[in-house]
Order: structure tokens, then C-alpha cells, then sequence
């Protein structure tokens, strides 16, 4: 029996146990024509992503889809078994289409597609399988616009808080799912907050500094993370206090040496006390206290932590009873700023 009579025996048999679906998976690689483009990935990933016939040819049948949706008090990650891919959602995967919708398309091995915008905006994850070729086992959407405008629909006309509502999203998913795909996720929460900085939010440079010298995002230049640092310090106060120590580390933790600019330290700290953080006061005292950045001066470190327990932080409060013990007590005309 030939090739094509076998193919179309099998088909018949199949016509009697679609409705039972018995023969779904099975009917795809026997009615499979097309030949493997290459047994490497990225040579496989150009022609599928070009060509729909080896699209059609090479996914799973069931193929996994999973999607980001709304509920009433979080975000949840929905999974779903599929028996045919909609080809629609891979038409992005064109090269034309990624060149004229800003996006990227990155082949990462050993076996994953990962699509995105600059914005964070658009996330898809592609996940193949090697058996005889390559197979598309499993598409990821995490992108969250659809998610935002049903849950926040007035944040459409604040970009800048959308955007790092959007953040916040995705590193909040990052830490729930803890699977392969956090690592994607937080690149998308950097990008995001960076795009929230962009548009004038200080709450998001503070944010995309903080994921970025975290380790959990891809890591800035030193003066892209100094100008995130500055941009939020004049009006987040804990921004002034991670300038104050970047100031001093430049984000090296664990490395001890002499802070690099002391003078600059310490005039984010008083930026960030003005502002109103006791934590900024806390740091202070600690800083007149040991000469760390600024000659030692105990009795102006008593004020500082006399101001900081005014305002109800018990680390204020030790301070002022550990420099008592030296002999130190408050004097109401020296003040901490």
C-alpha cells in the first residue's frame, strides 16, 4: 500500500472516532507532510516562524495555551488543553509583522521563542519539544493590557501609573508561579517600570532601580540606575536612602570599602528625612555616630534618633538609650537636619 492510500485509510477510520476524540493527536502525525526544516532550533524557529504550513505541521495536538485573566481580587494564571492552535496567534511571529508592531523575538535555547515589546507591554513565551522535529508544545500569553483595562480602566489615561500598576503585576506573578518563566516576567516588570519612569512616575524609577540591583532583573548601567535614583529621591523618601547608600556602594554589596561620595550620601539622606522618613533620620544617627561619611558629631546623632522616636521608630528610641549609656544626653538646641 502506498503512502497517500495509507494516509487516506487512516482518515477514514479516524471519520468514525473524531466525535469521541480518539484520533486527534494521532491524525496529525499521520496526515504530517511537511518535511522538518532542521534539527536546529534556530534554524527551525525562522521557517516556522515564516511559514504556515509548518506551523500546521509542527504543533502538538494537544498543544498547552496559558493566559493571564481577571478576577475579583488578583490576577490568575489560566491553563487550558487545546487539540488545535488558533494559527492567528503566531502570525506575529512573521518577521514583517515583529519589525512593524516594535516587537522582538528572541530564540533562546534550548528550546523557547520569547516575544516582547520595549514597553512590557506584550509577553508570549513559545515552548518547543524535540522528538522526530521540532514541536510547539506550548504558548504562554502573559501580556497584561486586557487584564488592566477590566480591572483598572481609568488608569488608560495615566500612562505612567499604568504602567507601573503593569510592573507590579508582572513581579507579583514572578514570585507566585516560581517556574522558568519568572526570569521573562521580571524582564517585563524592569521594562515596564522603566516605561513608567519615562512618562514621569518617581514610584516607578524608584521601582525599576530596585528590581534591577535586586538581581532579579537584568542589571542597569551604573548611570542609568543613578539617574532612576535621583529622579525618585526628590519625592519618594526610601529613594533617597537607596541613593544614599548607591551613593556610597554604587550597588557593589558585597564589597567593603570607603564610600565612594560621602558628601552626596549624606545630602540624600537629609533629602529624604526632609521628606519626612525616620528611617532617613535612623541612618543619619547612624552616620554622625560612627563618622562613616561625615565627622563624628554624638551629640547631633542623639538628635537625629530623638527625632526618629518622635515618630514612633523603636530603632530612634534604642539609639537614644545606647548613647545615654556613654553619657550623651539630648540637647533640645542641637537638631539632627
Amino acid at each position: 500500500m502506498t503512502k497517500n492510500n495509507r494516509v487516506r485509510q487512516f482518515k477514514l477510520q479516524c471519520l468514525a472516532f473524531l466525535v469521541f476524540g480518539f484520533c486527534s493527536g494521532a491524525f496529525a502525525a499521520q496526515s504530517r507532510t511537511v518535511q522538518c526544516p532542521s534539527d536546529n532550533f534556530a534554524v527551525f524557529v525562522k521557517e516556522f516562524s515564516s511559514n504556515s504550513e509548518v506551523q500546521q505541521a509542527f504543533i502538538a495536538s494537544p498543544v498547552i495555551e496559558q493566559s493571564v485573566v481577571a478576577t475579583d481580587s488578583e490576577p490568575r494564571v489560566f491553563e487550558r488543553k487545546s487539540r488545535v492552535l488558533d494559527l492567528q496567534s503566531l502570525v506575529m511571529l512573521a518577521p514583517d509583522n515583529i519589525a512593524k508592531s516594535g516587537l522582538s523575538m528572541q530564540v533562546q535555547l534550548p528550546n523557547n521563542v520569547i516575544v516582547r515589546d520595549s514597553n512590557g507591554e506584550v509577553l508570549k513565551i513559545f515552548t518547543f519539544k524535540h522528538n522526530d522535529c521540532w514541536v510547539l508544545i506550548r504558548s504562554e500569553d502573559w501580556s497584561l493590557e486586557a487584564l488592566l483595562d477590566a480591572q483598572y480602566p481609568k488608569l488608560k489615561a495615566l500612562p505612567a501609573e499604568r504602567a507601573l500598576k503593569r510592573g507590579a503585576m508582572y513581579n507579583q506573578l514572578a514570585i507566585d508561579i516560581e517556574s522558568t518563566s519568572s526570569s521573562q516576567l521580571y524582564i517585563s516588570a524592569l521594562n515596564s517600570y522603566l516605561h513608567g519612569a519615562d512618562q514621569g512616575s518617581a514610584d516607578a524609577a524608584f521601582a525599576a532601580a530596585g528590581i534591577s540591583l535586586s538581581g532579579q532583573a537584568p542589571r542597569l548601567e551604573n548611570a542609568k540606575i543613578l539617574q532612576l535614583l535621583e529622579s525618585a529621591a526628590k519625592s519618594v523618601p526610601e529613594a533617597g536612602i537607596a541613593l544614599a547608600d548607591f551613593y556610597c556602594d554604587e550597588g557593589n554589596y558585597e564589597e567593603t570599602r570607603a564610600c565612594v561620595s560621602p558628601e552626596k550620601s549624606l545630602g540624600a539622606l537629609v533629602t529624604s528625612a526632609q521628606l519626612g522618613s525616620p528611617d532617613a533620620l535612623i541612618q543619619l544617627g547612624g552616620a554622625y555616630e560612627t563618622g562613616a561619611i561625615i565627622p563624628s558629631d554624638l551629640a547631633r546623632a542623639v538628635a537625629c534618633y530623638q527625632e526618629a522616636a518622635q515618630k514612633g521608630n523603636e530603632a530612634g528610641a534604642r539609639g537614644v538609650e545606647r548613647l545615654s549609656t556613654q553619657g550623651i544626653t539630648a540637647n533640645n538646641s542641637i537638631h539632627c537636619l
